[in-house]
């Protein structure tokens, strides 16, 4: 059976002398499209086979597939007109490629990465992305106090140290609160955040992934 699928291009390679391959998520999982001919300069598919361009095709319940009858939805052309905007809007789909396995739901990963790249800024977005999808990979943070004093956040334990405790703190209790922001709040009610403050909850987000998931998220460093 033949049916209309949307999907957004994370990655593209060359394949054999004119086509390429396009990584694609979609709303069903990860699919791959051979796009033939697509290298060629008057190709029609040329300026469809773009890594984060949103689309559409024919899709014949197969991980493998020729593009047939694509279409562009959306062409994110505002975040790549920005190299830092390009490089954050690709953490989605560097944990997505790497990590979210065939059994997730993906219809509600698919609607949220739609979410945040929608979102006012791509920054802010993207990092609570990386947050909320802990969750559901079985890595969520506990960040609701107990009602002890906290003293901040703990990597290793994966949540918030309390006075008395001997963990080392990672991020204290003002950084904690704009981490607990990030993992809370929609997507576009993120609130802007200091450089600095982003550079250090940035770099909390990279050890996390590295100590529980012992995976290096590029795109953060």
């Amino acid at each position: 059976m033949v049916i209309n699928v949307e999907g957004i291009i994370y990655r593209v390679q060359p394949y054999q002398e004119h086509g390429r391959l396009l990584f694609v998520y979609t709303q069903i999982g990860k699919i791959t499209l051979l796009a033939q001919g697509s290298q060629k300069v008057n190709h029609p598919s040329r300026i469809l086979s773009q890594t984060l361009t949103r689309i559409s095709f024919k899709e014949g319940n197969k991980s493998f597939i020729t593009l047939q009858e694509g279409k562009i939805l959306d062409d994110y052309s505002s975040i790549k007109s920005d190299f830092n905007d390009m490089k954050m809007a690709s953490l989605p789909f560097e944990i997505i490629d790497h990590i979210v396995i065939d059994r997730e739901d993906h219809k509600k990963i698919y609607d949220e990465v739609k979410e945040v790249l929608d979102a006012h800024d791509i920054l802010l977005s993207s990092l609570s992305f990386s947050l909320k999808i802990l969750k559901r990979l079985g890595y969520g943070l506990n960040l609701k106090p107990d009602g002890r004093k906290v003293r901040g956040v703990n990597i290793e334990k994966g949540g918030l140290i309390y006075e008395g405790e001997e963990e080392i703190i990672d991020l204290d209790v003002k950084e904690a609160l704009e981490l607990l922001k990030l993992y809370v709040k929609p997507y576009q009610e993120l609130e802007d955040m200091d450089q600095d403050l982003m550079t250090r909850i940035k770099r909390f987000i990279y050890k996390y992934y590295q100590y529980h998931l012992q995976t290096t998220l590029k795109n953060l460093q």
